[in-house]
Parts: C-alpha cells; structure tokens; sequence
C-alpha cells in the first residue's frame, strides 16, 4: 500500500516529540506499525480492520472509539489517522485520547479537509463534500459511512474545548492548489483570515487566524492536527456533551 502524504509528516511529529510508547487508534491495516514498529513501543485499538501479526504492534486490542474506554497504559502521544469524520461522537473519543495521554502528551489528528477548494464547489454544486456521501443504503462496519466534515477552525474548537493547548495544523507536502483557479476562488477567505488575525486582541487569537488562512488550511487535500494535554490539567472538558 502506497503511503499517503500525510504518513511521513505524523512520523516527523513523533519524532521530533521523541516519544517512547504511542497509541494508535484505530490502527487500521497497520501503517504506522510498518513506518515505526521498529523505534516505538506501540499499541493499537481498532474495530473492522486489524494489522496483520508481526507488523510492529506491542499489542492490538479490540476497541470501538465511539464508545469511552480507559486503559492502564498511559502514552506519550496518540495517532487518530483518517477516523475522527468516521466517528458520530468525536467528542467521546476525544476525551478517551485525553485519558490515554501522560500529561504533556500530544494527540495527533488527520482527516481530509473539505476547506480546500475543490470541495467547497462539489459542496455548493451538489450539496455535499468531496468524499461526503449520504450514507442511505451503506451499514456501518460493511461501508464507508462518514459523519463530520471536518476543516481546521472545526478541529480547532473541538480540541479547545476539550482542554487541549498548543492546538496546530502541520504542513502536508501536496501540491497547494492543484489548480490555478483555485488561487482565485480562495482569496475571499484568505483576505477574512488575514485581517481577523491583524485584528485579534490577543497573540492565541491572531495564531488561530493565520493558521486558517493559510495554504495547508485553503488548499490541502489533508489535515494533520495536534493538540496537547496540558501538564498540570487532571481532567478534560465534557465535549462529548456539546453540540458540534
């Protein structure tokens, strides 16, 4: 299985964190087990697709992340790669990632981005996403079903609220944009990014905006996200309540 562009910007995060013992859920069919299996000690949770034995997992446990679970192991960082639109209750595993974190961890998040461009004319067009179907007719388990269409302000408030701190969106190396037009159709939004952040009363405020007008965020086809659980913070905010 060829790597996604998104696989060596997680792997530079994990190591620039130097992280010891990491959690990837779900691990899917196991590609950061064979990018990093050999320098972790890593475990994984998953629910429909498992990596095969031997594919650089210390342990891999049944675990549906729609419903909150705590382990023993507590984790320098985790991975969520291409799951948190899957979820109908990204707050609940949000919130279990927090549990699963040592204080000062970093939680790390990807999903496609339906900010850039091409999917907001698909959305205006049609009605729905790039990759965003109905989900009339598909079974959960069976067929692709997908929730939350996700864009970094989203991701952003999510981990905010949940208590996370530091929350960043990471260059992904694609190309940005893949189309001319695009530069045109993105300049609305690129020029509100800009002036909110020259407006922001606070240093937080003007980083939030400069990292929603940028590239990443108006052009990527990807989004890789952190967040960090603050070290002095014992318990997270109750985002599994809060409407989205």
């Amino acid at each position: 299985m060829a790597a996604a562009p998104y696989h060596p910007v997680v792997c530079d995060l994990l190591r620039r964190e130097r992280a010891r013992e990491v959690l990837d859920a779900p691990c899917g069919q196991g590609w950061l087990g064979r990018a990093m299996g050999a320098e972790l000690a890593l475990d994984g949770k998953g629910l429909w697709e498992f990596p095969s034995s031997g594919g650089g997992y210390r342990e891999v446990q049944e675990q549906d992340l729609e419903q909150a679970w705590r382990g023993a192991r507590r984790y320098d960082a985790v991975v969520c790669g291409e799951a948190i639109h899957l979820l109908s209750s990204p707050g609940t595993a949000v919130e279990s990632f927090w549990h699963a974190l040592r204080p000062g961890g970093l939680l790390i998040l990807t999903t496609p981005n339906v900010w850039q461009q091409r999917s907001r004319v698909q959305f205006l067009l049609r009605g729905f996403h790039s990759g965003f179907r109905p989900a009339v007719g598909r079974c959960r388990g069976r067929d692709y079903i997908t929730y939350f269409a996700w864009t970094f302000p989203l991701l952003h408030q999510l981990l905010t609220l949940a208590g996370y701190e530091d929350v960043t969106l990471h260059e992904v190396r694609e190309p940005k944009p893949k189309r001319r037009i695009e530069h045109v159709l993105a300049l609305p939004s690129w020029w509100y990014c800009r002036r909110q952040a020259r407006r922001a009363p606070d240093a937080a405020q003007a980083r939030f905006w400069l990292q929603a007008g940028s590239a990443q965020s108006l052009h990527g086809r990807w989004l890789v996200v952190s967040g960090r659980r603050p070290a002095a913070q014992t318990e997270p905010q109750a985002v599994s309540a809060m409407p989205l």
